[in-house]
């Protein structure tokens, strides 16, 4: 055995044992964390308890200085300080323990508390006369959980979770669970933990040894395949580890490990089908092990083609081959319509909108998965070369996939027949290239190649996303048609016998007090805090009767209420509530009770119908008690349901007629694309329609995907991954000027814009966050205004304050909280949030100390609520009797449409970036080309250049070539100043001369009316006649004094153009002058509409202004054609420090072959004109600082508008 051999071999050996090594590493610290016994578990709690009360007592015994109750340590979430004098409260680190049973709570001695729905740890230290309490935050215990409310575990107590529902905190003297202690030997509570693998967090650090794992024992098959001896062992280890790569595979799916790795989200156990592509990450997994094999594979393999066995069987051989690339071609459209179908994941990755991290990771993995396909067809192209002619390689590729074609066609394959052309063109494309093409060629047929795996991955894509689109939006319509609440039924059933058994229920039935019987169900059997539904109790006597007003019938009351559930309900489980599905966009729910009456029996029917739940954002998101909506439709539907006809109920931004006869006569389901928008229209029974529609847009940017898809395979192609030509890795390993400068260029652009993308965002969110912030200062000082008039805000003294705060929220869309001079909190537009302990009834600390200590006229801070972020503004109260409060304001708007702001910046840079990516990418290698040619043609290059854009000169002192290349370069600037500067010169010479020509030409129409009438003056002075020569000298007279004017006015017009830098400044009231020059033109004009700002005043030359108003008046009654009623809007206004003065007319508009024109000054469309008066105008205007814009409809009309900065 040689050296080399032996050198190879200890190579394989250490590296298998590095790889052994790691999965013995991973494995044993994933067994570390995750074996613990509950014992183990409650005691390393226990410990870390002991730590946070120690750290605790060491800081209240720090409590002498007043000082040491700002430091950090009592800011965080994880800890509160509160102090007491007496029974009064002095100061807190933490508004959310604000009760009105605090000092109570506390002062009763319990090392274990709950305030507001929050688990403490109490620790007490007095300084003084002042108690202080130190509480250190244990858990989070909301009544329920929804989309913005989680309850959460102190994360440095126990495990990371991101909900802890799942740990349960009991009373000590309670049943169940594990008894926890504090520092002082003292039992504080029972936790009882059911917690499961999935909830916890993972440690991603180990998932590093995993994955080196994966990598040392893909990187020892490659020395394997190096150091076999003959083709028969190298098939030995090729089959050999492709079994291995199936067992882990196996092994990994059937029993989940390692953990660490099916904890990831991309894991979930969403079943896509087959055996080893369960999930997203899977599939991921799959692709990637395959892709790698078959590019070690086929880089390493070492074929004698001139084996005889080989020669004897080479059409079986490429039989194989081409057999396993259509089996492929299988797997990989299964693994996309699978991966859409049975999966969440979006890949409209351009769109960016509910691409989260598992669609990325799939979208790569279709890539990945697309590289393979192209490894495995160029590598047998390539063995092919050395077995067959061109035209036998060509035949027999087509013959084999034919052949597969039949298949596809009698047999349930992924592929349909004419999809087999796809890995057809693929192999007639490599066979060309491989055949017939240079090396240098072949890696543009390798591109070209890239590109055409990349549109079939996006084209499947789209249609199999838009395939599942139209399943989630029948899903989706199908909830809105059964209009039921599946949250409020179940709570219908905790109800039911509460109802039924309760006293207080039968005790106001038999007074009859309906009013009361239904305040009674709906806030105190029924807390229905979180549902939007109004209660009603209808008391049904025999006697009783109802009659219904449009159709004049009468029913009894009981048979009304009773008919109404026999035709139209569905009974909830077992109780006497029943949904009333009548499709009329209300959700509603009927209840029916029987209860004893001094009278006899009566029925009680409650009735429950759904009101409009949208009730702002903030604190009413918080009282919602909706689960997982906003994340089961991804899509932005809007939806509508019509009965007989018109629209009853509709919701979204596409805007529905109130009337269907706009959709046709819909006889069945059907989906119809207008207005932008994509409609499926469903016949629903009983003369219902329900209509979900989905915009366009939504995939409007798919195809742009594909720009995503050749990035990320141009990026894997970078440095020779997953391809290879006969020069092997060495060859595109090579680090030449050439790839130099167009991993430079790449890098430089990806750089730039990625740069430019953060400044982007964090520009437009400062800006977002001081715009916002004025917003809401300005709101705050409006509420302030109307507050200061009351004589009192505090609910406890005049409650009827509450209903005011109420009616101002509504309008306003705002919440609003009143808190006294010493942070306590006194009345809100919403205490049911303080009620039910989503928030405390304190005041701010950082408020507190900026208002009521420093005096502040205004406060701005970023807050939390449960999962809601929030700007909070506080401003100070005064009422006219003296009396000072604390006004806070919590903003929630600002979160949703700051992410709204950046998301569509993100998009639009992203995509933007993207393509210029992709085409630096592209071009980058041209470029290089371009760059490194010798030195001699590119001189010669330069020597052809021309005028066009700004050349700067190159200062360089070297005498080389590039010398040479900057001398002539340099000259040329020289040459190209020169020819600019004569052009100039030329094109100003050419300007007078038009004017000349103008002027000339405008001179000369006039003259020859003149002469003609002259000449026919002295006709008839010969004729002698002298009646005839009096009159003929009149007319003549009146001709020329009105080709005179005309002269006079051209004249006029061209020295007003060549003076229009003598303005006259001076300030003067616009608002006038436009109304004056308005009336001019009334008589003229079928309708004048005027619409002006009063006062608003301008510096600058009247005169001047005047002529430029004057003219587009004038121009826009000249525009109106004959038979046409004339129009003319003139609007004056100031906006954001801008006049803006609009004349729009209904003229016949402006070509769009002329509008680049307009403004010239010898340019008109009119017969008798100069074709100075725009161009006059632009002038005065910019003069001024202004600017003239315009916007034309061709047969609709004009609008000109004329925008000047308002000067102080």
């Amino acid at each position: 055995m040689n050296k080399a051999r032996v050198k190879s071999m200890k190579k394989f050996w250490l590296v298998l044992s590095l790889a052994m090594f790691c999965l013995i590493v991973g494995s044993l610290w994933e067994f570390s964390l995750n074996d613990w016994s509950a014992d183990k578990k409650i005691f390393l709690f226990q410990e870390r308890l002991k730590f946070e009360e120690k750290r605790l007592d060491e800081q209240l015994r720090k409590l002498d200085h007043e000082a040491e109750r700002k430091k950090p340590e009592w800011k965080g979430k994880q800890s509160v300080l509160v102090g007491f004098k007496g029974s009064k409260l002095v100061y807190w680190s933490n508004e959310r323990v604000g009760s009105p049973r605090l000092y109570e709570i506390l002062s009763a001695g319990s090392d274990f508390v709950k305030i507001n729905n929050l688990y403490f740890d109490v620790r007490k230290h007095a300084v003084g006369d002042t108690v202080y309490y130190a509480l250190l935050f244990i858990k989070e215990d909301y009544p329920y959980s929804s989309n913005y409310v989680k309850s959460h575990f102190n994360p440095s107590l126990g495990e990371n979770l991101d909900d802890a529902s799942k740990v349960i905190i009991r009373e000590a003297w309670e049943k169940g669970g594990q008894l926890v202690y504090n520092r002082d030997g003292r039992p504080l509570f029972k936790i009882e933990s059911q917690v499961e693998r999935g909830d916890v967090v993972p440690t991603y650090f180990l998932l590093i040894p995993y994955i080196m794992f994966l990598l040392l024992l893909f990187y020892a098959y490659e020395i394997s395949l190096d150091r076999a001896r003959s083709f028969r062992m190298q098939l030995f280890h090729v089959f050999g580890f492709f079994f291995l790569i199936v067992l882990l595979r196996s092994l990994m799916v059937d029993y989940k490990v390692p953990q660490v790795l099916y904890s990831l989200p991309i894991f979930t156990t969403s079943q896509i089908g087959g055996r080893l592509i369960v999930s997203v990450g899977d599939l991921f997994v799959t692709m990637f092990c395959l892709a790698h094999y078959f590019f070690i594979t086929f880089n390493k393999l070492k074929i004698k083609y001139d084996e005889p066995r080989l020669v004897r069987y080479k059409y079986i051989f490429l039989v194989g081959f081409v057999i396993g690339v259509f089996f492929y071609t299988n797997l990989l459209h299964f693994s996309i319509n699978a991966l859409i179908e049975s999966t969440q994941v979006s890949l409209n990755i351009a769109r960016l909108i509910n691409v989260d991290f598992s669609s990325i990771v799939a979208f790569i993995t279709l890539i990945i998965a697309g590289m393979g396909f192209i490894v495995l067809i160029n590598s047998s192209v390539r063995y092919f070369q050395n077995l067959f002619s061109i035209s036998q390689a060509f035949l027999g590729v087509t013959g084999v996939l034919v052949f597969c074609a039949a298949l596809c066609y009698f047999f349930n394959f992924s592929l349909s027949p004419l999809e087999c052309l796809f890995p057809l063109s693929l192999y007639l494309l490599f066979i060309l290239g491989v055949y017939l093409m240079k090396q240098d060629a072949q890696k543009s047929i390798f591109m070209i190649a890239l590109v055409v795996v990349c549109i079939y991955i996006i084209f499947l894509a789209k249609s199999s996303e838009i395939h599942r689109e139209q399943g989630v939006r029948a899903s989706f319509a199908n909830e809105i048609i059964k209009e039921r609440d599946p949250i409020f039924e179940h709570k219908l059933l905790e109800v039911n016998d509460e109802i039924k058994q309760s006293q207080k229920a039968d005790s106001l039935v038999k007074v009859g007090d309906v009013d009361l019987l239904s305040a009674y169900i709906s806030s105190e059997l029924l807390d229905m805090t979180g549902f939007y539904y109004t209660c009603k109790a209808i008391i049904c006597d025999p006697r009783d009767s109802i009659l219904l007003t449009p159709i004049s019938e009468k029913y009894g009351c009981d048979e009304y209420y009773d008919k109404l559930i026999d035709s139209l309900g569905t009974r909830i489980g077992y109780t006497s509530f029943f949904y009333i599905k009548d499709f009329d966009g209300v959700v509603e729910y009927l209840g029916r009770f029987s209860f004893s009456t001094p009278r006899g029996g009566s029925c009680v029917y409650i009735r429950f119908e759904s009101k409009n739940r949208h009730e702002g954002i903030g604190y009413a998101q918080i009282l919602s008690r909706e689960i997982g909506v906003e994340k089961e439709v991804r899509y932005p539907y809007s939806y509508a349901k019509y009965k007989n006809g018109i629209l009853v109920d509709s919701k979204g931004d596409f805007s529905y007629p109130r009337n269907l006869e706009r959709f046709g006569k819909i006889e069945h389901a059907r989906i119809m694309n207008k207005d932008g928008f994509s409609h499926m229209v469903i016949p629903v029974e009983n003369d219902g329609v329900c209509i979900v529609s989905l915009g366009d847009d939504v995939f409007a940017l798919y195809y742009l995907n594909l720009l995503y898809a050749i990035f990320v395979s141009g990026i894997l192609t970078s440095y020779g991954m997953f391809f290879r030509f006969d020069g092997g890795w060495g060859s595109f390993r090579q680090t030449s000027l050439t790839l130099r400068i167009k991993k430079n260029i790449i890098t430089l652009i990806g750089a730039l814009f990625l740069i430019m993308t953060i400044m982007s965002i964090i520009v437009n969110a400062e800006s977002f966050e001081r715009r916002h912030s004025s917003k809401v200062i300005e709101l705050s000082r409006y509420i302030t205004d109307e507050l200061e008039h009351n004589d009192c805000v505090d609910a406890a003294k005049c409650p009827q304050i509450l209903k005011k705060l109420k009616d101002m929220s509504e309008v306003l869309w705002v919440d609003i909280n009143i808190y006294n001079w010493d942070g306590v909190l006194v009345a809100t537009s919403r205490p049911v949030i303080f009620e039910k302990g989503f928030d405390g009834a304190l005041l701010n600390p950082k408020a507190f100390e900026q208002i009521v200590k420093k005096e502040q006229i205004n406060f701005v801070q970023d807050e939390k609520i449960v999962e809601l972020t929030y700007m909070a503004v506080y401003m100070p109260l005064v009422l006219e009797n003296g009396e000072r409060y604390v006004l806070s304001i919590p903003y929630f708007t600002r979160g949703e449409e700051l992410n709204k702001d950046i998301l569509l910046i993100v998009i639009i840079a992203v995509n933007i970036a993207m393509i210029v990516m992709v085409l630096a990418f592209i071009l980058s290698s041209i470029v290089a080309e371009r760059i490194t040619k010798p030195l001699q043609v590119v001189n010669e290059k330069l020597r052809q250049m021309r005028v066009g854009g700004k050349n700067e000169k190159i200062v360089y002192h070297e005498r080389d070539e590039i010398g040479m290349l900057v001398k002539e370069y340099n000259e040329m600037v020289d040459k190209l100043e020169a020819n600019v500067k004569k052009l100039a010169k030329s094109e100003r010479e050419s300007a007078w001369r038009e004017m000349a020509r103008q002027i000339a030409h405008e001179i000369k129409n006039p003259l020859t009316p003149m002469k003609l009438n002259l000449q026919f003056m002295q006709r008839t002075l010969q004729k002698g006649d002298m009646e005839e020569v009096r009159q003929r000298f009149k007319d003549i007279s009146a001709v020329l004094i009105e080709q005179i004017d005309h002269m006079a006015s051209i004249a006029s017009a061209f020295s007003d153009f060549a003076k229009l830098q003598e303005a006259n400044n001076e300030w003067f009231d616009l608002s006038e002058l436009v109304n004056g020059c308005a009336k001019l033109f009334h008589e003229n004009v079928d309708v004048m509409e005027c619409d002006i700002e009063p006062n608003v005043s301008v510096y600058g030359d009247r005169d001047q202004v005047n002529r430029v108003i004057v003219n587009l008046l004038k121009n826009a009654e000249q525009s109106i054609p004959e038979g046409r009623e004339g129009h003319v809007l003139v609007r004056l206004k100031t906006v954001l420090g801008k006049i803006i003065l609009l004349v729009k007319d209904n003229g016949c508009g402006i070509p769009e072959s002329i509008r680049d024109r307009i403004s010239e000054p010898n340019f008109t469309t009119k017969s008798g004109g100069t074709g100075l008066g725009l161009a006059m105008s632009y002038k005065i205007i910019e003069a001024m600082g202004g600017s003239i814009t315009f916007e034309s409809v061709e047969n609709e009309g004009t609008t000109f508008y004329v925008v000047l900065k308002q000067s102080n």
